[in-house]
C-alpha cells in the first residue's frame, strides 16, 4: 500500500483502434494497488469506438479519486507524435507509457516505486513481461535476467549495446532523466525505445524485477511490418549502436564501445531470424535479402548451418518450406530460450 505523500506516477495511454482490447487495459490501471496517479488517454483519430470508451471510464476513475484526461485529435498524427502529446501534460515524478491494447498486473505501479524510494539513483525500473493473444491466452516467457537485480548504468549499457530488452510498457522513468539526456536525444524510425533504454542507463543505475508484470499483446494479425519487410529495422539497428558508442563516450563510459564488434556481429544472427520469419510469412524474397545482408555483418555466418539451410529454403515454398522451417527450428531455436546472469558487480533485489 501507499506511505503518506507518495510520490505522483502519470501514466500515459496512446491509442489508435484499440477499443476491442482498450477495457482490459483501463481495467488494469483502475485496479492498481498504488494509487497516487494520473491518467492522459490520447486518441489518435480512431475509426471504432475507442474514444467513446474512454470517455466511458471518465466516471470511474473519478470514484477512485484518480485525474483522468481524455483527448481526441482532429486528424491521426502518426504513433509518434501522438505518444509524445499523450505525455505533454504529465506532472509527475515518475511517467510510465502503456499501449492501449496491453495490461499491468495490480501491483506494477506499486513495486516500481518501491523500488525507486529505496535507491535514489536507478533512473528506470524495468519488469518482466507475458505475451498474452488476442484471446485473451498468456504466453510465458523466460526472463531477461535470472533474478531481480540493481545494474550499474554503464553496465546496462553494455547489455543495451546487445539487446533492447523492454518494451515502454515493461518500464517506468524518472522524469528528472530526461532532462538529463535530453541532448541526446533524436528521432528513430523503429529503434526508439530501444534508444531510450540506452539513454536511461546514461542517467542512473538500472533495476530488473524478474515477476512478469506487464501484458505484452501479440497479434497473429500483425506478424510483419513494412520495417521488417524492407529491412529498414536491421539497417537503422547497426546506425543504433553506432549512436551508442558516441552517447556513452560523451557520458565517460568506456564499457558500451568495448562490445561494439560482438554487437555488429550479433546483427549478422538477428538477419537470420528475419530471414526465418519471412519465409513462416511466405516472404522469400524479404528473406533472401535479409541472408545476403547477414555476411556484412558476420562475416563467417555463411559458414553456419541455420544460415545454409535457410538459404536453402529461398527457391522452395509449400509443405516443403514448412518441412524444412520446422527442422531448423527444432535443431536451432532462433528465440532466446534462457535468462543471463546480471553483470558482476550487480545487487540483489528483494521485490
Amino acid at each position: 500500500m501507499m506511505k503518506e505523500n507518495s510520490p505522483l506516477v502519470s501514466i500515459c495511454i496512446p491509442n489508435y483502434n484499440y477499443g476491442h482490447y482498450l477495457r482490459n487495459c483501463l481495467d488494469s490501471v483502475l485496479n492498481q494497488t498504488y494509487q497516487n496517479i494520473e491518467v492522459y488517454f490520447r486518441d489518435n483519430n480512431s475509426t471504432d469506438n475507442s474514444y467513446d470508451i474512454a470517455l466511458s471510464y471518465r466516471e470511474k476513475f473519478k470514484e477512485r479519486g484518480v485525474y483522468f484526461n481524455v483527448t481526441d485529435n482532429k486528424r491521426n498524427l502518426g504513433s509518434d507524435r501522438n505518444s509524445q502529446l499523450a505525455t505533454r501534460d504529465a506532472e509527475g515524478e515518475f511517467l510510465y507509457t502503456l499501449a492501449s491494447d496491453d495490461s499491468i498486473e495490480p501491483t506494477f505501479i506499486e513495486k516500481c516505486i518501491s523500488v525507486f524510494d529505496e535507491y535514489p539513483n536507478v533512473s528506470m525500473v524495468m519488469t518482466h513481461r507475458n505475451e498474452i493473444d488476442e484471446n485473451g491466452n498468456i504466453i510465458k516467457t523466460q526472463p531477461f535476467y535470472n533474478q531481480s537485480c540493481i545494474i550499474k548504468g554503464e553496465d546496462q549499457a553494455a547489455v543495451f549495446m546487445m539487446a533492447g530488452i523492454a518494451i515502454p510498457g515493461q518500464r517506468i522513468t524518472r522524469l528528472s532523466s530526461f532532462s538529463q539526456t535530453s541532448q541526446y536525444r533524436r528521432i528513430w524510425n523503429v529503434a526508439g525505445d530501444w534508444y531510450e533504454n540506452f539513454l536511461f542507463s546514461m542517467a542512473g543505475d538500472i533495476a530488473y524485477i524478474k515477476e512478469p508484470l506487464c501484458n505484452y499483446r501479440v497479434h497473429s494479425g500483425n506478424e510483419t511490418n513494412e520495417s521488417e519487410k524492407n529491412l529498414l529495422g536491421i539497417t537503422e539497428h547497426y546506425q543504433l549502436i553506432n549512436a551508442f558508442v558516441d552517447v556513452s563516450k560523451a557520458f565517460g563510459m568506456t564499457k558500451p564501445a568495448a562490445r561494439y564488434n560482438e554487437a555488429v556481429e550479433k546483427l549478422g544472427s538477428m538477419c537470420l531470424r528475419y530471414a526465418f520469419k519471412m519465409l513462416q510469412n511466405k516472404l522469400n524474397d524479404a528473406a533472401h535479402r535479409y541472408l545476403l545482408l547477414a555476411p556484412v555483418y558476420k562475416r563467417d555466418i555463411v559458414e553456419d548451418i541455420t544460415y545454409k539451410k535457410l538459404m536453402k529454403c529461398i527457391p522452395i515454398s509449400g509443405k516443403e518450406l514448412d518441412d524444412m522451417l520446422n527442422e531448423i527450428q527444432g535443431e536451432n531455436p532462433l528465440s532466446r530460450t534462457k535468462s543471463y546472469d546480471p553483470p558482476e558487480g550487480f545487487i540483489p533485489l528483494e521485490i
